[in-house]
């Protein structure tokens, strides 16, 4: 498996792809995409190109036997001292259940602890049965709300137990 950094002038079009089955997923609802990424993923597109050159951010394709099979997103700061924040962890749907996310989870810590992070932190859609499974079998633990379709969950580096 490698982590490559998104081309996207090249892949824009997989990275939306992916991005609004990730939104599927979460909330069981197309309600609200448009609004998330931008009519024709504008807004989404222009976050991409404005980050990609930004060393505190993290944007990689999931190459696996020659095809892309998921996507990461990442910041290495959060309004929390010491938190990096993840965006997006996507794996294709044929991917998925087959012990993929434990790489992706351990390239996504070792970047955030580079950068002297001790934590990570994420928002998951309380839809995501089986997103919330993975993260718990991998270390994660659920914080609390985001807002009434979300809830923060949290990885510590260092040792994984313990609350934000």
């Amino acid at each position: 498996m490698e982590f490559k950094k998104i081309d996207p002038q090249h892949d824009f079009d997989l990275c939306l792809q992916f991005r609004k089955d990730a939104y599927f997923c979460s909330f069981q609802t197309w309600a609200g995409f448009t609004e998330f990424v931008g009519l024709d993923g504008a807004d989404y597109h222009h976050k991409i190109l404005s980050r990609i050159d930004d060393p505190r951010w993290g944007y990689f394709h999931v190459h696996s036997e020659g095809q892309i099979i998921g996507q990461i997103e990442f910041k290495t700061y959060s309004h929390l001292e010491q938190t990096g924040y993840v965006h997006l962890f996507y794996l294709a749907p044929e991917y998925r259940g087959k012990g993929y996310f434990k790489q992706l989870n351990q390239f996504v810590m070792a970047q955030l602890e580079n950068a002297n992070c001790a934590v990570a932190v994420l928002a998951l859609g309380r839809e995501n049965h089986a997103a919330m499974g993975a993260y718990q079998k991998n270390g994660w633990l659920m914080q609390g709300a985001k807002n009434e379709r979300s809830d923060y969950w949290a990885y510590h580096l260092n040792s994984q137990c313990g609350d934000v």
